[in-house]
């Protein structure tokens, strides 16, 4: 066979995978409808019946798309673990099914290595899919914007350039941490929500505990590219106080602005916190 014969067999290959009606009929041993309403050529059909005789055709293709939904299910469940039990109600059978309806929505284009993205491709899939068909559970969108944005966070990190992620500064008194200027890490996210997730987020289950009715603010941050995100609810007064750690303004600064609410040493003592943590750096 000539190189282009055998790119153009490759290309054929990579079709029937892709087009799951083409492959029903190359299997059939009837793929001369499929080809003619695609344009393909003589030596196409020709291609495609030695490839419906072949015995390892079919077991082929359902291995590899068996493998990709497999590896795509694993993917998800990692970054949208909540979302996904939601989804699923932690049914294999059920998530197997909604993964292969996924990738057959996307003519089974996994998306390999860029697993942030593909988890951003489902979560669309699910708000114009899934939702359609049946009610979502209540709380669904809340737990979808939460992983979503800490998926985001994630991504986020490989475009950080390495002098900008901080480094705890050591011990400081407190007249030099007054003296420093604050800013927030390039890693880090203040994700507010609409109802109180932390029994879900700390359990990543969905189907036990409850929600309360109140806002919360979540802290995501990485601190390092060696270590994992970290998460942690907050206090409005923790939120605003992360919110004017802008690089402009000293701890001094900080420290003047919220006294009506919040004691110098307290917030001396969140800033060294969150310092040590490499949410900030000075």
């Amino acid at each position: 066979m000539s190189t282009a014969g055998a790119q153009r067999t490759y290309a054929l290959w990579v079709q029937l995978i892709e087009d799951e009606a083409l492959a029903a009929a190359t299997l059939s041993g009837e793929p001369e409808r499929a080809a003619a309403e695609r344009g393909f050529s003589a030596e196409d059909l020709e291609v495609l019946r030695e490839l419906g005789r072949q015995r390892g055709t079919r077991w082929n293709l359902e291995n590899l798309r068996f493998r990709t939904a497999q590896e795509t299910a694993d993917s998800l469940v990692s970054y949208l673990p909540r979302t996904m039990r939601m989804l699923t109600q932690g049914q294999e059978g059920w998530l197997q099914d909604l993964t292969y309806e996924y990738l057959s929505l996307h003519r089974w284009r996994q998306l390999g290595h860029l697993r942030f993205s593909e988890c951003e491709r489902f979560a669309a899939y699910a708000r114009e899919r899934i939702a359609r068909r049946r009610p979502l559970p209540r709380h669904f969108d809340a737990v979808l914007d939460f992983e979503l944005a800490v998926v985001r966070l994630l991504k986020k990190t490989a475009t950080i350039p390495k002098d900008l992620w901080p480094a705890p500064p050591g011990p400081l008194s407190d007249d030099e941490l007054a003296k420093r200027p604050l800013r927030r890490s390039e890693a880090m996210e203040l994700i507010d929500l609409p109802v109180d997730l932390s029994e879900w987020i700390r359990t990543a289950d969905p189907l036990r505990g409850g929600v309360g009715d109140r806002p919360i603010t979540v802290l995501a941050v990485v601190p390092s590219l060696r270590e994992t995100h970290r998460l942690q609810v907050i206090s409005e007064g923790a939120r605003e106080l992360l919110l004017r750690c802008d690089g402009k303004k000293r701890a001094a600064d900080l420290v003047a602005e919220l006294a009506e609410e919040l004691e110098g040493p307290q917030v001396l003592a969140a800033l060294r916190r969150w310092l040590d943590a490499q949410v900030l750096w000075a």
